[in-house]
């Protein structure tokens, strides 16, 4: 699935749709959030708050602010049409529309009615290789201007803003169509001149602008000749929803003042408050994890439109680099469109001092499994005590997490895994391919790759703590020990336990793993087609289908004194084993897509009072 999906059109098409929606969208401003983008990111929003205001204004040699014309900024509006076309997307021209509207040196597009003059928008195609258009992308930008008109631009959208939330009925309905009726009238002719259809649109925009692709999607089947009915709609940041069957994503951060300010297109006392509330066409959990957002000080008042400060959430520049992140996170088929996302998008100053991690402030209570995605810089990420996928991308991480079944990808560099408590509070298998199995006092399972460091805190002293470093080696810790543990090839292994507590690790092939005749082993068959032989009861059996298939895994002896734990699926699929479970004959079968464990000999009755955990 993924937290993007689409119509259904599937998880490879939905990507494309996003990042080709994000391209044009972020086109549309041309870069004009440039310079408190990289003032932000070198400065921060704290004491550095400043100098970051000062670059947005000015720019300097490598960021471009929004005062025009000033020599030593780079030319980022340049830079925002190479990255456009970089993404295969060259603009249209009013000249091969045929269209006679207002428009800029740019290329921009004007609105036309009175009232809505200031409303601006971007058309652009996609060619094949032999120069024959495919496809047509319409970009709404939102409140604002071009540098050289950006105050007056900005005070006619924010005039339309209030107008969308205070003013006639359906104003934000109608919106698309008082601003570029001719306009969408004229890219719906040259698509027909083309062989296209309304199928090879994308309709795309942020904020305001996203309340304009909302306005088309509403319309779409009574204007326009009907043409954009079936048009794809993928908005940013939009105040508004469309009604139903209207086929529009609205893509969020949960944080963002702005996103779903209005209930469909109504203003609700909410609006000026917290408005987080689910809707139905709306990512709704994805969190921008910013220095505004880390603060206490900073979150004294409630991520409103009435406070200025949280508008950092809403910026163009912070939904590009976060929002791709996640869509290329190798957790994001385990999304969807409910998840609780938490995007590592701190300044520079703050990244070293600040843990990334679900405050779930000013909003509704998170529930279900916790992805945290960090950058490409050196992060602190932090899960709770629920169920947390954490991926640290690039630089030197360090991880914790206070419980639960987890799944850390520590990424590139050289990354720590922070205990917090005594290495003795553990048991702690490495498969000798990267990947730890970390079990804690409560029997929360960690799955952790890519970590070369475990750091605990061990008693010094009488009344005092130090923390400990241990390098991590395939066969022992550099300051402590395994748990007692076999672990297999990647071939054909029969592995038996010779004590209660030992933990038998298949990895690759099929293997036939023992326990001991006291039980309380811990199987963790890989991948293969495993045969599992449990003794004496308290067994935990393992099954890891993250990215990975575990076979079709048999065990027998099951009792409803084990536990079974199926790790990486997370929102993918129903958390009832239940649901996963049938009668085959005399044994119990659970499937898990094309994976499958058999219990052997082993009736519903007995899976009913076992411990069962999917996460």
């Amino acid at each position: 699935m993924g937290v993007f999906d689409y119509k259904n059109v599937g998880t490879e098409a939905s990507k494309t749709l996003y990042s080709d929606a994000l391209a044009i969208t972020l086109y549309s401003y041309h870069n004009l959030d440039n310079g408190f983008a990289v003032g932000y990111q070198q400065n921060g929003f704290g004491l550095g708050l400043p100098a970051t205001l000062v670059k947005a204004l000015i720019g300097g040699t490598d960021a471009q602010g929004v005062i025009p014309g000033v020599p030593w900024n780079p030319d980022s509006e340049k830079a925002a049409l190479v990255a456009v076309k970089a993404a295969g997307w060259t603009p249209i021209s009013a000249a091969q529309l045929g269209y006679g509207g207002k428009t800029d040196a740019l290329g921009t597009y004007y609105g036309e009615k009175a009232g809505y003059t200031t409303a601006q928008a971007e058309i652009l195609g996609k060619y094949d290789a032999g120069g024959h258009l495919t496809e047509i992308g319409v970009s709404f930008r939102g409140t604002s201007g071009p540098r050289e008109s950006e105050i007056s631009d900005t005070i006619g959208d924010a005039i339309n803003d209030l107008l969308a939330a205070i003013g006639p009925k359906d104003y934000a309905k109608n919106y698309s169509a008082n601003a570029f009726e001719g306009l969408l009238k004229s890219v719906a002719s040259f698509a027909a001149a083309n062989g296209l259809s309304g199928k090879d649109v994308l309709v795309s925009g942020h904020s305001l602008g996203g309340l304009a692709v909302n306005s088309v999607a509403d319309l779409s089947q009574d204007h326009w000749g009907g043409f954009y009915k079936d048009a794809n709609y993928i908005a940013f940041a939009s105040p508004t929803q469309s009604g139903p069957g209207t086929q529009v994503l609205n893509i969020g951060y949960e944080n963002d003042p702005v996103f779903r300010a209005l209930d469909g297109s109504s203003l609700t006392l909410a609006t000026l408050g917290v408005h987080d509330a689910n809707k139905a066409s709306a990512t709704n959990n994805i969190v921008s994890f910013n220095d505004h957002y880390a603060s206490d000080a900073w979150n004294l008042l409630p991520f409103s439109i009435g406070n200025v400060a949280t508008w950092i959430s809403h910026l163009p520049t912070a939904y590009g680099d976060g929002l791709n992140r996640v869509l290329g996170s190798q957790f994001y088929e385990l999304t969807s469109k409910d998840s609780t996302i938490i995007v590592a998008n701190l300044s520079d100053p703050a990244r070293d001092k600040t843990w990334v991690q679900d405050l779930n402030r000013n909003a509704e209570t998170h529930t279900g499994t916790t992805f945290i995605i960090g950058s490409d810089a050196s992060d602190l990420l932090k899960g709770g005590r629920g169920n947390d996928y954490i991926e640290g991308r690039g630089g030197n991480d360090t991880f914790r997490d206070d419980g639960g079944y987890n799944i850390i990808l520590g990424g590139k560099g050289n990354n720590t895994f922070d205990l917090q408590k005594s290495l003795s509070s553990f048991d702690i298998a490495n498969d000798g391919h990267g990947t730890l199995y970390i079990r804690d006092a409560e029997g929360g399972i960690t799955i952790a790759q890519n970590i070369s460091t475990l750091v605990s805190k061990e008693s010094s002293l009488v009344f005092f703590s130090k923390e400990v470093a241990h390098a991590v080696g395939n066969q022992s810790l550099s300051e402590g020990h395994y748990v007692n543990s076999q672990v297999a090839t990647d071939g054909a292994d029969t592995l038996t336990a010779k004590s209660s507590g030992e933990w038998l690790l298949g990895n690759g092939g099929d293997d036939h793993l023992i326990g001991s005749a006291n039980g309380g082993n811990l199987f963790i068959g890989g991948g293969g087609n495993d045969l599992m032989d449990a003794k004496g009861g308290g067994n935990t059996f393992l099954f890891n289908g993250f990215h990975t298939s575990f076979g079709q895994d048999r065990i027998t002896g099951f009792q409803a004194s084990d536990k079974l734990v199926f790790m990486g699926y997370a929102d993918t699929q129903g958390h009832d084993i239940q649901e996963h479970a049938k009668v085959v004959g005399h044994d119990t079968v659970l499937s898990f897509g094309a994976d499958s464990v058999t219990l052997v000999g082993v009736g519903l009755d007995v899976l009913k009072g076992a411990s069962v955990v999917i996460a």
